[in-house]
């Protein structure tokens, strides 16, 4: 699977952001995102500037053209084995020059970037081992009985480090809605179709849906926007998986992540620890936590003389079928 869609999509620093300083005192800084994959072509690199905290958001204007990219394969005693140069595909995007080099598992490499101006960015990524699915789960997993679906991998821990996980899914045949107007407001309304599936209760709930006299759903919130079709899970850590004791883990996918019934494309991700870090600060950001708003931290960042993340992942795919528990 091109896993690298799935880590733009939801992990991606945004183009443009603030910097929680005032206009007055604001100076832009360089913003970068990549995500290196376990067999996967090197990354495409964004980079963008920060805007002031009230701007108004324009990606193309913050995108930064002209830049130096490369990155670069560490031999085991950190000198360079190999650097891999990058061209520009478009304001802000860069793509590697050479498409057939592949991410490689438990090396470490660097990315260097240096902005139009002069500035320069570094960060450096280790990737998670590689590892393999022994068992997925259930082909029909009842939605609510248990904590999740369950998978059975091999251990992507290090010496080190326990392995972290995130869970992806895709629902592969959410049922289609129509956009109606109910006493002047604009509402949507399920189709029914044969052998297409519809949100879980509570994604129902939070879309604010009801069934009407025929029986089809209708709801107040779109059902069909990317966060109700695709979900992902919180970090899956060594509290969220079971060690077998044989050199593989059971991971238990929560249901949370599910937002239809139905079959659905499951992608567990084992990320290196600068992407874990990246991806629990922003979650923190995007509320939900008991923090009050003075004790939010910033979203952890990896790049030295900017802000972003370089970050590095493993990952595997599996189906399952969401079925309802009654």
């Amino acid at each position: 699977m091109p896993i690298r869609l799935f880590c733009l999509a939801l992990f991606l620093v945004p183009l443009a952001g603030c910097d929680g300083t005032t206009d007055d005192d604001f100076s832009p800084q360089l913003v970068v995102s990549a995500f290196l994959g376990t067999a996967e072509p090197l990354p495409e690199v964004r980079l963008s500037r920060t805007t002031p905290l009230l701007a108004p958001l324009d990606t193309l204007e913050a995108a930064v053209a002209g830049a130096i990219v490369s990155i670069t394969l560490l031999a085991p005693d950190g000198s360079d084995e190999a650097t891999y140069a990058y061209i520009p595909a478009r304001p802000g995007l860069y793509v590697p020059a050479d498409t057939s080099i592949h991410g490689l598992e438990m090396r470490t490499y660097r990315l260097d970037v240096t902005g139009p101006d002069g500035e320069r960015l570094t960060a450096e990524t280790t990737v998670p081992p590689d590892y393999d699915v022994l068992g997925g789960p259930a082909d029909e997993v009842p939605y609510g009985i248990g904590l999740g679906p369950e998978i059975q991998v091999t251990q992507s821990s290090t010496e080190d480090r326990l392995a972290a996980f995130v869970g992806s899914v895709r629902a592969l045949a959410a049922d289609d809605f129509e956009e109606v107007e109910i006493d002047g407001e604009t509402r949507y309304r399920s189709l029914n179709l044969p052998d297409r599936f519809r949100p879980v209760p509570l994604y129902q709930r939070f879309l604010d849906c009801e069934e009407d006299e025929t029986g089809r759903l209708v709801c107040e919130e779109d059902p069909l926007q990317d966060g109700v079709i695709t979900g992902t899970s919180p970090v899956l850590n060594e509290a969220s998986y079971v060690d077998l004791g044989d050199g593989t883990i059971l991971v238990r996918v929560p249901f949370l992540a599910f937002g239809y019934y139905g079959p659905q494309r499951l992608t567990l991700v084992s990320l290196d620890p600068a992407f874990q870090a990246f991806v629990q600060t922003q979650a923190i950001q995007g509320g939900g936590s008991t923090l009050s708003p003075g004790e939010i931290p910033n979203v952890t960042s990896n790049i030295e003389g900017g802000l972003g993340i370089f970050g590095s992942f493993s990952a595997e795919t599996v189906t399952t079928t969401i079925v309802p528990a009654f």
